[in-house]
């Protein structure tokens, strides 16, 4: 499509615009790859997400360069002449180069904040044969590879050239003009049929930017919701693991479920409209600081299913292709979000609880105290089994119903159950009551 209207003027991409933007171990991180480059007689680019977010004036370390020739032996050999490691993309033609200390030792890149690893892609164009499926590629130039991109916003590109600056930008689609008018512009009228999973990425972009959809992409993008169910669970689940790390998840969600979305994915999958509110709650609860992105999508991936039964849950884990542990997680809090009544109900037993909430993931009960944080009592019985009577434990063990001479069976874990429950529900405060209990059981059990 690409947009229309008068090209703005381009700020001139310096040495010192881009260490300000990047940090000084990035620029020199280019640096050498740009002589590189020059040596081999390859034109080189820095494309994409880096360069739309340089306009923004937004941190980003993740490093996308486009080559004009054979981007894996290009990375490879940065590693044999750097170090660290190459992993290939043998069908369309990626590599990533993975740094190690010896690499960033050799590159001279000093203390700064440094990227992890850097993507080369040689540049391509790409033929759909069929909706949502993964496309043909074949060698490109620049051009082509950035008219085939998602957004105009992310079909720009910098020429790197060692030793020179500014680094020119090239921007056959206008998207530099669209970034300034906050405008999500696709860049041709098939896009969300040829890849589905762009419009998971429309709505990621749109909140993390505060940016909204032309109007041409958005009556283009719902012409295309059904096409998602041809998209594999593995790429739905791709996409949707990115939003839950995104800063507020809660506002792509909304807008996905709104536009009937995550039905498409599976007739089952509803979100609750408690979901904004949930959300925020995990923010309060798992500030974002270094580490805790992995534990927050893992507890964003259970309050997505707050109020769907655990056989459906099950089901939608299957759809998305979802590991075991995390769809048995899931069905565990499906579980537990079913029994919240019972859990609040002055009726039931520590006990039962304890029982009950043994069979349910440490992640799926911290999803669970985020659902239940207005409800006193279902809230204070469910740190009361985190902090106390998960731990109680009984001073009889399986050696001593032996000695009995109780025949070994379904009967010793009955019994070891009752005395461990008699503790949590404070029917016994002492090993000499439990003693006593103990044997009144053995000999009911003879």
């Amino acid at each position: 499509m690409g947009s229309s209207g008068k090209l703005e003027q381009r700020p001139a991409w310096t040495r010192e615009r881009i260490s300000k933007a990047l940090g000084e171990s990035a620029v020199r991180l280019i640096a050498a790859i740009a002589k590189h480059a020059h040596a081999e007689n390859v034109a080189i680019y820095l494309a994409g997400g880096v360069v739309r977010d340089l306009v923004l004036e937004r941190e980003n370390t993740d490093l996308d360069f486009v080559l004009e020739g054979d981007a894996i032996a290009f990375a490879y050999n940065l590693a044999r002449i750097y170090g660290g490691e190459t992993e290939r993309h043998i069908p369309f033609g990626t590599a990533k180069w993975k740094l190690d200390s010896v690499a960033i030792n050799n590159l001279s890149l000093g203390s700064g904040v440094t990227p992890v690893q850097v993507d080369f892609a040689t540049a391509r164009t790409e033929e759909y044969h069929a909706p949502a499926a993964l496309p043909v590629v074949e060698p490109g130039l620049i051009a082509q590879d950035l008219r085939r991109r998602d957004f105009t916003v992310n079909a720009l590109a910098l020429r790197i050239e060692a030793g020179a600056y500014p680094w020119q930008m090239l921007d056959p689609t206008n998207g530099y003009s669209d970034i300034l008018g906050k405008k999500i512009r696709v860049l041709h009228d098939r896009s969300f049929i040829d890849d589905p999973t762009r419009i998971f990425r429309t709505f990621r972009f749109a909140s993390r930017f505060g940016f909204t959809l032309e109007s041409g992409t958005e009556e283009i993008l719902r012409k295309a919701i059904p096409v998602i169910q041809r998209l594999s669970g593995e790429r739905i689940r791709h996409e949707l693991d990115l939003i839950l790390r995104e800063e507020y998840p809660e506002r792509i969600i909304a807008n996905l479920s709104a536009l009937n979305i995550f039905a498409q994915i599976h007739d089952s999958f509803r979100i609750s409209v408690r979901s904004s509110e949930l959300f925020k709650r995990l923010r309060e609860h798992m500030p974002q600081i270094p580490g805790n992105a992995d534990d927050i999508a893992h507890l964003g991936w259970h309050l997505l299913f707050s109020n769907i039964a655990e056989d459906d849950a099950l089901l939608i884990c299957a759809r998305l292709d979802l590991t075991a542990d995390l769809s048995s997680s899931i069905a565990g809090f499906a579980r537990l979000m079913a029994k919240v009544d019972w859990l609040g109900a002055p009726a039931s037993k520590a006990s039962a609880i304890t029982r009950f909430l043994d069979g349910i993931s440490a992640t799926a009960l911290r999803a669970g105290l985020i659902c239940a944080i207005d409800d006193r009592s279902v809230k204070e019985r469910m740190e009361l089994y985190t902090v106390d009577w998960r731990h109680r434990r009984t001073t009889i063990d399986g050696n001593e119903l032996i000695r009995t001479g109780l025949t070994p069976g379904p009967i010793y874990r009955e019994i070891l159950d009752k005395l461990r429950g008699a503790w949590i529900d404070g029917e016994i405060e002492s090993q000499d009551q439990e003693r006593e209990l103990f044997l009144k059981m053995v000999k009911e059990a003879q």
